[in-house]
């Protein structure tokens, strides 16, 4: 398959990010990416770059100095300690504020990578090449750099943009099946917010969406919607919290369960619970409601998701979500499959209450 483009561009800072579409990535590198960079750090984990990390260190070396920093795998691992340990492992190695990082991982790999980038001699350039579905449709673009703490998931982050995302279709022939649920979730939400064709194409027969052949597919216009809505608005100022349906009481399962729970699991669940609010609160009509939940529940069956929630743990962890305002709890609502509420003064945020959150986790125990 021969390399395809699509460019996330701001126009603002005269700068732009290229992704990359294509089966040979891991080998063909484009050298102009790193021709001027002084040294390149390839920051992987363990378990990635037993599989793919050699491969590119030899196609980076042809241009451009090459050092390979592996990091422990695991959401448990996105945080300051492992931060300090990746740029003191880059600064002993020499480099410098013309040094390049290259994330060579999933979305944990990313997020550390881009975030160490963006304050490591005060901000260098980075790229991205995700290795899982989830990353290749959503955390490596946008330029949510992000790290977890004590007290929540991505609570101390940046927006800092990579250069590139080079997006390798054939790395995904061997994703573990627990990887694919982790796509499906982010799949199945921007068809929910943006792409009702494409929810309709899922609904039609989810079982041929419950392989990675199938899901291949969709990856580019899921690029296509999340770049679109990253153009709009970098700084997630407005439109842009329309990508976090299911997010809100979703990040809060996961954090909940200290991530037992995998991301697109728990991005299943928040949607469940956040499509029952939307409904409750008279915005999602009836007839989109009892769609959104008959795929999501299909979903939710095959994978047998069945978390033991404590409703007060989810709860405490959601008064702490980045999105909210005020002391309310915020969330970006759909008002039917394909479009969004647009909220109060068009900033697609909806305040809702706590009672009606916990609510809407005593009906996904049902």
């Amino acid at each position: 398959m021969a390399p395809d483009s699509l460019e996330i561009v701001f126009p603002k800072r005269s700068e732009k990010c290229t992704i990359l579409f294509g089966d040979k990535l891991l080998d063909e590198l484009p050298p102009d990416n790193f021709s001027e960079a002084s040294s390149v750090a390839v920051v992987s984990d363990d378990v990635v770059a037993k599989l793919y990390a050699r491969r590119i260190q030899e196609n980076l070396c042809r241009v451009a100095k090459t050092y390979l920093i592996v990091m422990r795998h695991g959401e448990q691992n996105k945080n300051l300690t492992t931060v300090s340990q990746i740029a003191r492992k880059m600064s002993d190695a020499g480099l410098d504020r013309k040094s390049v990082i290259l994330a060579l991982g999933g979305g944990v790999v990313g997020d550390l990578a881009g975030f160490v980038a963006s304050i490591f001699k005060r901000g260098i350039r980075y790229f991205q090449f995700p290795t899982t579905l989830l990353a290749q449709v959503d955390s490596s673009i946008g330029g949510k750099c992000g790290i977890d703490a004590a007290w929540g998931k991505n609570q101390l982050g940046t927006f800092y943009q990579p250069k590139g995302i080079f997006e390798d279709s054939s790395i995904l022939d061997s994703l573990p099946q627990k990887e694919v649920i982790n796509g499906l979730g982010e799949i199945v939400k921007s068809s929910i917010i943006i792409d009702r064709q494409m929810f309709d194409q899922i609904a039609a027969s989810p079982e041929e969406y419950f392989s990675i052949k199938k899901l291949k597919t969709l990856v580019r216009r899921v690029c296509e919607i999340k770049a679109k809505v990253v153009e709009k608005d970098e700084r997630e100022m407005g439109v842009r919290k329309v990508l976090n349906y299911g997010h809100t009481i979703g990040h809060a399962i996961e954090a909940s369960s200290d991530y037992k729970l995998s991301h697109g699991k728990c991005v299943i669940l928040g949607m469940i619970c956040e499509g029952w609010i939307s409904n409750k609160l008279g915005m999602l009509k009836e007839e989109d409601f009892v769609k959104q939940k008959a795929l999501l529940s299909q979903i939710k069956n095959h994978y047998k998701i069945s978390p033991s929630i404590n409703r007060r743990r989810v709860l405490s962890f959601a008064l702490l979500d980045k999105k909210n305002t005020f002391g309310e709890i915020n969330m970006s609502l759909p008002e039917e499959i394909g479009k969004m509420h647009p909220g109060k003064n068009g900033g697609y945020s909806v305040p809702v209450s706590k009672d009606l959150l916990l609510e809407s986790l005593d009906n996904l125990k049902k």
